[in-house]
């Protein structure tokens, strides 16, 4: 009996990545390319040419996957197959399933990214031997994943434990990508924490701070990055630690808010900013949770999975259908 193979698609902000998996998740071959957004086809068409490259170079038959797993960020209408005015991509309508299935004679499960890492962390990474469950990631923006008493929560139209929106700031300074104000992922993501510095930068008394970064104002920020931030504090900019210090706690403000909605055993964080910064990410969410939630703090980590959780999720959703 010929082993069945499946699909596992990650679309992020900047990348379409496409693994081909055997039927115990190991994968067998993996590419990526950039995002292509010219018109609402051009990602299906790139996961495509990507699963067919994929198959050829292994030597295995289109005919032989029987189940394909997409996991994106939302918002999008599951039963649909479609991304409906995704944050991250600019297009309205983004087709996923109807194409690939047509193409691939296979079925296609679509999956909210950080619903498909917690699903990733319970099966493969720290999460095995816990029925209560987080996944976090804080990367281009904050999302998440929740699993309650055993269950996958999914939502009615697959965007579930959308943390990233939560509400962290009251006065709605900042306005997220989503085109609201006030969500943690408008002042603790990687594309908006520039903002938030610029913002912070420009409300401050240049005869009170000191260091690099304080004259980073006079450039306007064109080409500042999170990493900068980082970097910065890394290197004992005072302003820099301060900065850092405030995201610290807004992270354990979202944190704590998390807490109280799920309840979890354990939360586990992942994503470009957390993996690359760990120190200023998870420390001073741990030091900080306490003051914003009534409930017992859960065990907090770096997911063992590193960046590889969304991809790993939307394989388990593809062998689904494999090992029915």
């Amino acid at each position: 009996m010929v082993d069945k193979i499946a699909l596992g698609v990650d679309i992020g902000a900047t990348w379409v990545r496409v693994a081909l998996a055997d039927s115990n998740a190991d994968i067998l071959a993996k590419n990526k390319e950039p995002i292509n957004t010219e018109d609402e086809l051009g990602i299906s068409r790139q996961i495509e040419k990507l699963g067919t490259q994929l198959c050829e170079e292994m030597d295995r038959e289109i005919s032989e996957i029987s189940g394909i797993g997409i996991a994106s960020a939302g918002p999008m209408n599951r039963d649909e197959g479609h991304l409906v005015s995704p944050s991250n991509i600019p297009l309205e309508l983004v087709p996923l399933a109807k194409p690939l299935e047509s193409k691939f004679d296979a079925e296609v499960e679509l999956i909210n990214d950080g619903v498909s890492a917690v699903l990733a962390e319970s099966k493969y990474g720290a999460g095995e031997n816990y029925d209560n469950l987080v996944y976090i990631t804080i990367s281009t923006g904050i999302g998440g994943g929740a699993i309650v008493d055993g269950n996958l929560l999914i939502g009615k139209n697959g965007n579930a434990a959308e943390v990233g929106h939560f509400t962290i700031d009251e006065e709605e300074k900042l306005k997220c990508g989503c085109g609201r104000s006030g969500h943690w992922e408008a002042y603790c993501s990687g594309s908006n924490i520039p903002g938030f510095v610029q913002w912070k930068l420009e409300r401050c008394d240049p005869a009170e701070v000191e260091g690099p970064l304080a004259k980073a104002k006079e450039k306007r920020f064109t080409s500042f990055q999170a990493k900068d931030l980082f970097d910065y504090a890394r290197n004992g900019d005072p302003l820099a630690l301060n900065l850092v210090e405030e995201i610290g706690r807004l992270n354990a403000i979202g944190f704590a808010a998390v807490t109280d909605a799920y309840d979890p055993e354990l939360i586990t964080i992942g994503g470009g900013v957390a993996l690359n910064n760990p120190e200023f990410i998870l420390e001073p969410i741990k030091e900080n949770i306490s003051n914003h939630t009534q409930n017992e703090v859960p065990k907090i980590m770096i997911t063992p999975l590193k960046g590889e959780n969304v991809l790993y999720g939307a394989i388990a959703m593809g062998l689904s259908h494999s090992l029915e």
